[in-house]
This record gives C-alpha cells, structure tokens and sequence, in this order.
C-alpha cells in the first residue's frame, strides 16, 4: 500500500518540478541562443568583413581611423569601393574602382573618359572645383597603356582600374597596376564607425 504524501511534501514536490520545469526552459533557451548567435556569426563571416581605413589616400571621402563593412560578394560596379591585396605587396588597400572590364580608360584635363563617353566624378566636384580656379590638374593626365603591366586597348576581363580620391598623393593603379578580381576582399557598403558617420560615405556618382 503506497503511502499517501502530506500537503506539505506535496507541496515540496511541486516547487521542485517547477524549478526543474524552470532549469529546463532555460537551458532551452540558452541553447537556442547560442545557435542562433552562431548561425548570425557565420553568416556575417560568410558574406562580409570589417575594414579599417589605415592612410589618407581616400581623403576627402574616408579617413584614417573609419572602419567600413565590406560585402564579400558585391557584383562591382563603377565608383564602388573596393578593399584588395595589392599586387607584389604584401599590403592591402581600399580603393575606387574607376575601370571596368572591357573598358578603354583615360584622364585629360581632369576629365575621365570612358571610350569617348565624359564620366563625372561628383564625389570629387569640390576638389576639382578648387583644382580648376588654382590652376592645377587633380588627375594627371593618362590612358590605359601608362598603367603599370597593361599593354591592351581594354582593361582584362576579371580586373579593375583603381585610383585613389586623393589622387595628388595616394597610390592605386598608376603604380601598381590594375586589380584582379581574386585579390578583392570586398566592396565597401558603408562607414560602421564612427558612428556619426554612417551611411556617408559616397558610393557612386
């Protein structure tokens, strides 16, 4: 004959299936959490990168100290920012694409043409605003065959032309040659820091 349990323990036997009840949704939880943090983790890994600007090449448009995100697998498009291996160096650098491929490129007076097509560079009108009443060009004058290693008509497919917004001072493809596709890391979507700064940065023209 099984004996019959008081109010009391009753009662104690209740609190401690609510507790396990209690224990046990909480390690449900807990696991349901951390899956889905590192389901988020390896998503972010999978399709973007954190960068940060380490020069003034890119100046006015970025600075020393901005950290970007960059989609790892962006389709390229004229004007984007673009983070890449430099070639020969064991550096890497941000930069804007200017060139496509496929594409006949050149600069004269300050002016860049695709093919015969005038191509405006709005995120450098102010600049080449204070170039043109000082009387110095921002852009020297080039065309794709000065480009280190190029000795086509077009740019290659699967490569990019790059050049930096600083154009007086920093190096990009005038220097060292264009940029394949397999040493880009990313296309810059936007500025994650400083925070004041987000969704500043000027993509395209």
């Amino acid at each position: 004959m099984k004996k019959k349990l008081t109010p009391y323990q009753l009662s104690i036997l209740a609190r401690h299936i609510e507790q396990k009840r209690r224990q046990q949704i909480w390690r449900d939880s807990l696991i349901t959490i951390l899956i889905f943090s590192l389901l988020v983790i390896g998503t972010f890994l999978a399709f973007f990168r954190v960068w940060q600007v380490e020069d003034f090449s890119m100046l006015p448009n970025l600075q020393a100290g901005d950290h970007l995100l960059l989609a790892k697998h962006k389709e390229i498009t004229r004007f984007d920012l673009i983070a890449f291996d430099i070639p020969g160096q064991n550096k890497q650098a941000i930069r804007r694409v200017v060139g496509l491929p496929g594409e006949d490129i050149r600069y004269y007076d300050d002016i860049l043409y695709v093919g015969s097509r005038e191509i405006p560079e709005r995120f450098l009108s102010e600049e080449l605003l204070a170039a043109k009443e000082q009387d110095y060009q921002l852009t020297q004058n080039f065309t794709l065959q000065d480009i280190r290693g190029t000795k086509k008509q077009r740019i290659p497919e699967n490569h990019y032309l790059v050049l930096a917004d600083n154009r007086s001072f920093g190096m990009d493809s005038r220097d060292y040659g264009l940029i394949a596709k397999e040493n880009i890391l990313g296309v810059a979507s936007g500025i994650i820091f400083p925070i004041s700064a987000y969704g500043m940065m000027q993509f395209r023209s």
